[in-house]
Formats: C-alpha cells, sequence, structure tokens
C-alpha cells in the first residue's frame, strides 16, 4: 500500500449510530478529497473511495478487480474469510461473471418485473391485513417488511417461501464458529456445513422444476441454459443462493428503513400523500438517502493506479462506499437532506459497471408498493420507539435493522 501517516488511518468498517445514516466519517472523507488510507480488521490497510467520480471510476475500471481469491481482496471480518470459496457473481470478473449474468439477465427486465406488480400488491395486502388484526405495536421487520421481500424473490424464482425459511432455520441451528482465533479454512468449513440445509433444498427445487417446470425464473433458466450444459446445477444453485440473500435482506431493511426516514420527516411523508406520482422519485431518493447496500463495491487493485489523485498500488484493497458517494455536495445539492421531490436517479445505491444490482428494477417496483400500500392504509402509523433507539444487526457496518416496533 501507498505509504500514509499512520493517524491519518482510519479503523474500518465504521458503525452507523443511525441505521438509515451513513456514519458522519464520511463527510469528512469526502472533504478531504480522493481515497482515505483504512485499516481492515486484520491489520490490513487499503483504500476508501468516498467521491461519487472516483466511485464511477472504480466500479467501471477492470483493473479493479471483484475476485475475492485475490489475497488483496478485502474482507471485512473474521467471518467474511470463509466466504473466498463461495464464487457468486459478486465474486467473479470476466470473462465468467460476463457468461453467468448473461444466463439470468434477461429474467431482470423493466417489463418482466412490472409483470410482477399485481403479485407483490397483493402480497403488501394481505400482510397489512395481518397487521391490523394484530396486537399493537407490531414488529414492521417481521410483519411487514422481511415476508414482503421474501415471498416476492421466492415467487419469482418459482420456491416455496415457507419451505426456504424452513431450510434457513434449519441452516441457523447448525453451530456456525467464526472466530478471530479460527483461521480461513476452519471458517470456510464452517459456512460449508452452515449452508447445507440451504443448498440442499436449492437442489431439490431444481431438480423438481426439471420434471415439471412452471412460468418462473429456475424452470427458464433450466430450460435455456442447464439443458443445453451453458449452466451447471452448481451455477445454478449459487445464483438462486445469492438471489434469495440480496433479495431479501436488503429490500427488507430498506423497506423498514424507508418507513422510519420518512416517519422521521413527516413534511416529506406529507408530500408522497398529496401526490402519489412523486412516490417512483421519492424511491430513488429514499434509495440515496439509506444507500442499503453501502459496502457492496468491494475490490482490489490489480495494478497501479491513480483514483482522486491518490497512487493505489497493484494488490492494494479498496472498498467503494456508495453511502458516501450518494452524499456527494459536488452531484446532490443539501446530501443530508431527505427531498422526495429530487431527481435522485444518478444515485449509485445499486451500484455501477457491469457488477451493477440485477434487482434494481424489481427492487423499485417493490418499494413503491411497499411504501405506498402501507401509508395508504395505515395514515397513523408511526414509531413506537424513538428512532434512537433503532438498532441494526450487532457490529454489522451495513444498514441491516433487527426490529422496529410501529403502532397506529
Amino acid at each position: 500500500m501507498t505509504d500514509a501517516a499512520t493517524d491519518s488511518v482510519v479503523e474500518f468498517p465504521i458503525l452507523r449510530k443511525c441505521p438509515y445514516e451513513p456514519p458522519a466519517e464520511y463527510g469528512e472523507m469526502l472533504a478531504s478529497g480522493g481515497p482515505s488510507p483504512i485499516r481492515l480488521y486484520n491489520g490490513t490497510q487499503g483504500w476508501l473511495v468516498t467521491g461519487y467520480d472516483d466511485a464511477k471510476a472504480v466500479l467501471s475500471d477492470p483493473l479493479f478487480s471483484s475476485d475475492a481469491t485475490n489475497p488483496g481482496y478485502p474482507m471485512l471480518s473474521a467471518a467474511m474469510e470463509g466466504t473466498r470459496a463461495f464464487s457468486t457473481l459478486i465474486t467473479l470478473d470476466a470473462p465468467e461473471h460476463t457468461r453467468l449474468r448473461r444466463t439470468v439477465i434477461s429474467e431482470f427486465t423493466v417489463r418482466r418485473m412490472h409483470g410482477l406488480r399485481p403479485l407483490i400488491q397483493r402480497t403488501a395486502d394481505e400482510l397489512i391485513d395481518a397487521m391490523l388484526a394484530a396486537d399493537k405495536p407490531v414488529d414492521l421487520v417481521q410483519a411487514y417488511s422481511t415476508p414482503m421481500a421474501g415471498s416476492v424473490i421466492c415467487h419469482l424464482l418459482g420456491i416455496s417461501y415457507a419451505d426456504m425459511q424452513e431450510f434457513v432455520a434449519k441452516s441457523q441451528d447448525v453451530p456456525l464458529e467464526t472466530s478471530d482465533s479460527l483461521d480461513a479454512d476452519d471458517v470456510g468449513s464452517a459456512m460449508n456445513a452452515h449452508l447445507v440445509p440451504v443448498t440442499q433444498y436449492l437442489y431439490q427445487a431444481i431438480m423438481e422444476k426439471e420434471r415439471e417446470p412452471g412460468d418462473d425464473l429456475l424452470s427458464r433458466v433450466i430450460a435455456k441454459h442447464v439443458a443445453t450444459g451453458t449452466l451447471t446445477h452448481a451455477e445454478l444453485v449459487n445464483l438462486c443462493f445469492l438471489f434469495f440473500g440480496a433479495g431479501q435482506l436488503p429490500t427488507a431493511s430498506m423497506i423498514s428503513l424507508g418507513v422510519a426516514a420518512l416517519l422521521e420527516n413527516p413534511e416529506q411523508l406529507a408530500a408522497l400523500r398529496a401526490d402519489e406520482t412523486v412516490l417512483p422519485g421519492a424511491v430513488d431518493e429514499l434509495l440515496r438517502y439509506v444507500s442499503v447496500s453501502d459496502l457492496s463495491g468491494l475490490r482490489v487493485a490489480t495494478a497501479d493506479v491513480e483514483i482522486g489523485g491518490v497512487a493505489i498500488a497493484a494488490g492494494d484493497p479498496v472498498i467503494v462506499a456508495n453511502g458516501a458517494a450518494n452524499r456527494d455536495t459536488e452531484v446532490f445539492d443539501e446530501p443530508n437532506v431527505l427531498d422526495v421531490h429530487r431527481n435522485a436517479r444518478a444515485h449509485i445505491a445499486f451500484g455501477h459497471g457491469s457488477h451493477q444490482c440485477l434487482g434494481a428494477n424489481l427492487t423499485r417496483v417493490e418499494l413503491e408498493i411497499a411504501y405506498g400500500t402501507l401509508f395508504r392504509r395505515i395514515p397513523g402509523l408511526r414509531l413506537a420507539v424513538p428512532a434512537s433507539e433503532l438498532t441494526g444487526l450487532p457490529g454489522s457496518p451495513l444498514p441491516d435493522i433487527m426490529s422496529m416496533p410501529v403502532t397506529w
């Protein structure tokens, strides 16, 4: 790594004090200009990219690799070390990344995602019916956000959400030792054992789709690519696992935290209620404001390169903080203000470049229906605890949220 003064190196990751607000340190880094030196949990030094233009440059430059098997690829914790061997779209470079992405990209078109609107609307209404019939307060995460996100992505895949929940629960029953005292091989073995129930279920689901195909992503991909030999069963299992994980937790957190952000900004919520045509743009503004996949841009430099006037050496870990880039004053006026009338479409909450999130179209439709239906049907919705008491997952630098009691 290029030399930097020891006292200027920031210990990373930085935990959020408020789940829907990025760390205050991001603002200081943005003001300093260029990538900032950071130190990861294991003492490895790397760079945090916070500026909008710098972020897009890194995410679109093939000199910055997504290959997690590269020793310089940034790991945020000991638990992550064991994931190096799990190759997914997120941790592959071209040409493998390109080949796998092409097998599924047609499943996430704007037209196909809008075709899911009736299903998403029905799901939202059913979940709200149950909320209205339940005792108050209601945990929005458990009663609405999580089942909404989980059931929609499972419907798209063509698998049962109830079954998936069951096998995820079985996986959670398998002890997962990820202590800092364990080496990467130990953690990897623990991860393998932990994920066996889910991967076995997905294999079984794929076999059933081969025998009895339906009108779903799995059946279509099997017919187009598995049956023709361009995609293996193992690759399809990995894709399904990624889609379920990426389609449930970040989307569920985005639903919950978007609601919290609007409730904490009542004038913005009032503007949304006064004119629902504002809603699609408000979704992008909330995506920018919350930046739920803040640290998804993990890279390693494969050659000496300069970004934002800073020399980055080959082998250096590089992390793009889209939560910072989405608050860059060079791109967004008053970026720390939530403004549902803002044209925020240029945000990079879904990343940028060849690894831009496949599920962006689905997420936008899902959030639009989730927010619109909730605030329309429960006009008196409010937080049952102060926003300052909302907490994310322990030790997680991401805006995940465990519980959000609401009442009306």
